[in-house]
């Protein structure tokens, strides 16, 4: 058998990371966002199969996947079982809304665990963030804003989760950023039912800006009381009380 050069076997290895980054999946949600609005995608139409829409996007089936799924968790997909993924029709207000669709946890219970969990967290991230974990936070922060201007919910949505993520990460501790990768999909549910509400997405930005300033400042305090607002908020715009005072 012809062995690979070992030079060939790292640069399919660096291509097929290459297809899958964030990035790849970020950007393959936004076309199949802007392929949904342009109606090149119709509405209550059954998408093409995954090799097929893979092959025409030049991505990998599973940054494919990744996409669909941010598409799916804020209601501009939905998956029937058996038939297949289907583009939405919004609401008669315009929206797409999704419903909560874990059975194991209550919407509440999941916020008031990210209640103490994230806050917690965003004490650390402020005292152990570096300069450029920072930077990077802050230019994550402006496609943020970039994609709710746009009105690009499925974006928002992936990049929303990013920031959350990016905040455990500088905790420098394993078990935040392994728990919350291990419970992905729990998180990734409670954060995108407020997209529901269109008319106050500007609300968690400015909530998120509030909490990034904290850590710029390595204000530990301040971003754990800005982190428990944010959450506390969120909540309440799906219509969920928490106690908590803040």
């Amino acid at each position: 058998m012809t062995q690979i050069p070992d030079d060939t076997e790292q640069w399919g290895a660096e291509m097929s990371a290459a297809r899958h980054s964030p990035q790849v999946v970020q950007s393959t949600v936004t076309i199949l966002e802007q392929m949904v609005k342009s109606g090149e995608l119709k509405q209550g139409s059954l998408l093409p199969s995954q090799r097929v829409l893979s092959e025409r996007l030049n991505v990998s089936r599973s940054s494919l996947r990744e996409a669909l799924s941010v598409l799916e968790a804020v209601g501009m997909l939905r998956t029937k079982p058996r038939q297949g993924t289907y583009v939405s029709e919004p609401a008669e207000d315009g929206d797409y809304h999704a419903p909560w669709k874990l059975e194991r946890y209550t919407a509440a219970e999941v916020y008031q665990f990210r209640f103490v969990n994230e806050g917690y967290a965003a004490r650390l991230a402020a005292t152990h963030a570096s300069d450029e974990q920072l930077a990077t936070l802050r230019d994550g922060f402006r496609l943020l804003k970039e994609a709710v201007r746009n009105g690009e919910l499925a974006t928002y949505s992936q990049l929303d989760f990013e920031f959350h993520r990016s905040i455990m990460a500088f905790t420098e501790n394993r078990l935040f950023i392994d728990l919350y990768d291990r419970y992905s999909a729990v998180f990734q549910e409670s954060l995108r039912l407020p997209l529901s509400w269109h008319r106050r997405l500007w609300e968690p930005v400015n909530e998120h800006e509030n909490i990034l300033q904290a850590l710029e400042k390595h204000d530990g305090d301040s971003a754990c009381y800005f982190m428990h607002v944010h959450i506390v908020r969120a909540a309440h715009r799906v219509g969920i009380a928490m106690n908590e005072v803040v």
